[in-house]
Formats: C-alpha cells, sequence, structure tokens
C-alpha cells in the first residue's frame, strides 16, 4: 500500500494533527453495571456451579467477553433499574456482540414475563439466567456468524483497534514532543511521518475489517433476534418453574433466595414430572389459600357494615381523606387525626368458623392421568393445607375401580414433607367406582375419628350407583349431618353430573368454570 504522507507537512495537513490524544483503551466486557451487593449476591449464586463454570469457558475460547455477557445476563433479569456502562469503556467484543444480544433480549415478547418473576428474586434470575447462557453458548458458532461474518472476525477487530489507539497515542505524542522542540528536528519530523502512516493504516485495516461485520450484523438481525428469542423464552419457563416449584411446596414460598431446602426441592420436584405437573398448580392454590386466609371472615369475609370514629387511614371515608387536598381543609383533618376522631368503616373481627376435619376422595382412574390428575393432587394438598394451619385432621382417600383404593391421614404435627410426596405421587389407575371411596369415607368417621368432617369428592368419570345404596347413603348423610362437595372434570365433556347429584350437596364443574375460581370456592368456605 502507497504511503499517503511523504513529509512532515503532509501529516499537518491531515486530520491527524488535529485529533486528540486518544484516552485509556476500553477496559471492561460489563456492558452493564452492578452494585457490590449485586455481586456479591451474585458470586454466591455462581458458587458451586462447575455447569455454568464450563459452558462459560468453552464459550470464551471463542469469545473472550461470553463470560461477561453471562454476568449482564443475570444483571438484566434481577436488576430494578440495569444501568450501561460508558458506551467507550467497552471492549470491541462487547460493543459489537455483548451489548446487541442484551438489546435483543429486552425487545422479546417473554421479556416482560421474565422480568416480572425474577426482579428482585435471586434464584429464579439465577436460574433463568444460567438456562439463557446454556442455550446461546451451544448456539456461539451461529451467533458469532451472524453478528461477526467470518470466523475469530470480532478477535480479529478487537487486536486491530487496540493496535490503532496505540498508533494513536504514540503519533499524537510525537507530535507534542515537536510543539514543544524550540528548533526542527529531521529525525523527528520522519517519525512523526512514519508514524502516521502507520496510524492511517491501522485505521483502515480496522475499516476493512470492520465494515462487513456491521454490514453482517445488519442483515442478520432477525436471525440473531429468533435464536435470542428462543433462549429467553427457555429462560423465561425455566424462572416460572424455580417459581411454581417454591411457590409449590416450600414452608417459605415467599423465599426465593439460595438455601439448602430450596435447593433440595428443586431437585426432588425436577426428578419427578408428577410433582413438577402438580407445581403448575398447587403454587397458585396455596396463594388463594393465602388470600382468603387473610380476607376470609365467616359471617361475610370483612365486609363492611357501620361507621365509627378512630384514626385508622386505611379504613377512612373517602370523604374524611378529601381534606388533605386543600390547604384549607387539611388542618382539620389534623385536629381530627390527633383526636381519633376521623370517621371510618367499623369491621367485625374475624370469627372462627369452627368447622371440623376434611377428607377428600380423588378419582385416580386411568383416565384421569396427566392433567387432571395434576390438578386434583393440587387442590388436595391445598385442602390438606388447609386443615393443618387450624389444627385439623385431613384424610385422602385415592380410588379407581371397585375396592381399589389407598387412603393417606395426615394428624396435624404428624408427618412429614415425605408423607407428602409419597401422596402425590401415588397414582392406582384402572376403572371408577364411587362406592369404594364412600364407604372408606364413613369407616373414618367411625373409626378415625373424623365424625365431623366433610367431604370433597373429586372425579371425572361416572359410576351407576344402586338405587339401594344410594338411599343408605343418603340416611348416612342425614344422621351424621355431613356434606359432599362434587368436583367434576367435564372440561371439553360436560353432561356427568346425574353421577354425582344423588350425594353431593354442591357439585362444580370444570365444563362451567375456571379451575381457580373452583379452588376459590372450596377455600373460601374451609377458612
Amino acid at each position: 500500500m502507497l504511503k499517503p504522507y511523504r513529509t512532515i507537512d503532509d501529516v499537518l495537513r491531515s486530520p491527524w494533527a488535529a485529533a486528540e490524544r486518544p484516552g485509556a483503551q476500553p477496559s471492561t466486557d460489563r456492558v452493564l453495571r452492578s452494585t457490590k451487593l449485586e455481586d456479591s449476591i451474585y458470586a454466591d449464586l455462581r458458587d458451586g456451579d462447575d455447569g455454568l463454570e464450563q459452558a462459560e469457558g468453552e464459550a470464551a475460547k471463542k469469545l473472550p467477553s461470553f463470560p461477561a455477557l453471562s454476568r449482564d445476563v443475570f444483571q438484566s433479569f434481577y436488576s430494578l433499574m440495569p444501568r450501561k456502562n460508558d458506551h467507550e469503556l467497552l471492549t470491541t467484543a462487547a460493543r459489537k456482540f455483548n451489548s446487541p444480544i442484551l438489546e435483543h433480549i429486552t425487545q422479546c415478547e417473554d421479556y416482560p414475563t421474565l422480568k416480572a418473576v425474577c426482579e428482585g428474586r435471586e434464584l429464579p434470575a439465577y436460574e433463568a439466567a444460567s438456562e439463557f447462557v446454556a442455550r446461546t453458548a451451544g448456539e456461539l458458532d451461529s451467533l458469532l456468524s451472524s453478528i461477526g461474518g467470518e470466523k475469530n472476525a470480532l478477535n480479529t477487530l478487537e487486536k486491530l483497534e487496540q493496535g490503532e489507539q496505540q498508533a494513536q497515542r504514540k503519533l499524537a505524542g510525537l507530535l507534542e514532543r515537536m510543539q514543544a522542540a524550540k528548533e526542527r528536528n529531521q529525525l523527528l519530523e520522519q517519525s512523526i511521518v512514519d508514524a502516521a502512516n502507520q496510524a492511517e493504516s491501522k485505521r483502515r485495516q480496522v475499516e476493512a475489517v470492520g465494515k462487513p461485520v456491521d454490514a453482517n450484523a445488519a442483515k442478520s438481525r432477525e436471525d440473531v433476534a429468533g435464536l435470542v428469542a428462543g433462549a429467553v423464552s427457555a429462560a423465561a419457563e425455566k424462572a416460572q418453574e424455580v417459581q411454581a416449584i417454591i411457590g409449590a411446596w416450600s414452608d417459605e414460598p415467599g423465599n426465593l433466595e439460595k438455601s439448602e431446602v430450596n435447593a433440595e426441592l428443586l431437585a426432588l420436584v425436577r426428578k419427578s414430572p408428577v410433582l413438577k405437573d402438580i407445581s403448575k398448580y398447587l403454587g397458585r392454590f396455596r396463594e388463594i389459600f393465602a388470600q382468603g386466609k387473610r380476607n376470609g371472615y365467616a359471617y361475610g369475609r370483612g365486609e363492611k357494615y357501620s361507621l365509627e370514629l378512630g384514626r385508622d387511614l386505611s379504613r377512612a371515608l373517602t370523604s374524611e381523606l378529601a381534606m388533605l387536598a386543600s390547604p384549607q381543609t387539611m388542618p382539620l383533618f389534623l385536629r381530627k387525626y390527633q383526636r381519633g376522631q376521623i370517621k371510618q368503616y367499623q369491621r367485625r373481627e374475624p370469627i372462627c368458623k369452627g368447622m371440623g376435619d376434611i377428607i377428600c376422595c380423588l378419582d385416580e382412574s386411568t383416565s384421569t392421568k396427566g392433567d387432571p390428575a395434576a390438578w386434583g393432587k393440587a387442590v388436595a394438598l391445598t385442602l390438606l393445607e388447609i386443615a393443618a394451619d387450624s389444627g385439623r385432621r385431613f384424610a385422602l382417600i385415592h380410588f379407581s375401580g371397585p375396592g381399589s383404593f389407598r387412603t393417606d391421614i395426615f394428624r396435624p404435627g404428624g408427618y412429614t414433607m415425605a408423607d407428602k410426596v409419597d401422596a402425590a405421587e401415588t397414582f392406582l389407575g384402572g376403572g371408577t367406582d364411587f362406592r369404594t371411596p364412600m364407604n372408606d369415607a364413613l369407616r373414618l368417621m367411625d373409626e378415625e375419628g373424623f365424625e365431623n368432617a366433610d367431604v370433597i369428592f373429586i372425579t371425572d368419570g361416572e359410576c351407576a350407583l344402586p338405587e339401594v345404596y344410594v338411599e343408605r347413603l343418603q340416611a348416612e348423610q342425614s344422621a351424621r349431618r355431613f356434606t359432599v362437595t362434587g368436583v367434576l372434570l367435564d372440561k371439553g365433556g360436560p353432561g356427568m353430573a346425574f353421577s354425582l347429584e344423588p350425594f353431593c350437596q354442591n357439585i362444580y364443574r370444570t365444563s362451567e368454570l375456571l379451575g381457580d375460581e373452583i379452588v376459590r370456592e372450596i377455600v373460601s368456605k374451609r377458612t
């Protein structure tokens, strides 16, 4: 290549003469900033994760900035307000690869859902980030090809940019020496000419490699977006799974931090497809129960029914609070507040309903296998939690065909997590017979102290009961004063309610109500 600068005058007339000395070389692969606390949280989560370390190590051989991308992905998921580092501080790989990947993440359709689950919750955020990193590492060759074009193009471009900056700094230093000199120095001037030619050569090399990289990235933007979207979708699914498992099985469903208990729960449930399916429902049902417990009263769930004077702003009348909006009436409001004379709604105190024990008859015929069985188990386990919370006994009668049943009895303080898991994973299979579970329910009332129990009967099938048996069962119900609530899993095939009508006082049908609404009704009457 011909040298564009032959004399010192050529250099002094060029843009190089007016160019400022470049600052320090880019110092970070991190696109996003993090606090010391966030770094500490991440380090703790990362500790002992050999799988992630291996994935990052293999990816770093192809792209040295990949571990920083992994850290930034967690930051993007976890942080309430992700902050970016100055663009000038980023390395070439961070600018050309990491930053576009993070931009694609935030533009994905599943990102708001992912963010809602992960924001401020370290365990879902880390699990989601790990899933994203694993997926991205597996597609790294394709991503590098899409963004960088030729193999190792980004690494080559980074080395060239570093060389260009070094040449620029050298040239700027020589020009400063010349300006400070009192007389001309031909040797120095020749050094400046040589440095200017070297800087120009480096600039052209950067341009020759950089333009195709940028063009290829623009051309492949949709392909990259598709790959990132797939990884974000998988990450969102993993985050929701973590939230569902902890919410379903933990004694502290709101605790989404790294702990030995949570780690054991995740490992246990992930090994069992049955428990994973139940988790999809159980976490929501437990939350419905928690809400019902906070709001549910025997007389009408905490309705306003009278007025009183006080200083409870949460119950204050709107007309009273309106005085705060005007400077003229605010002093009056403050005086009334100090004296406890704010008009407010009076609420009745919670009243214990004093309900008895619970017996749940759960259909485990072959036709319920899959989602209906998971939903039914989640309802049963929610009823167990209701009973445990108020010191009541709970019995789960698994049933299928004639004589095929198993009864699990849970007495307050007398069972373990292993007992719950064993009951959850039990599945009998076979046909459907209603007499078997109802007979055992009566036995529990006679022999196991369940005389004040009410019965929940969950089934998807039909069973023709002999008239004689129906009459005997109705007589038992009248004498013992217990009710049976039927839940018919007839979504997609309504019309079997006649099977439950002879002995069920209330019947809920999945063909008519959403599953959550049925659970809300069942829970509200037992909390």
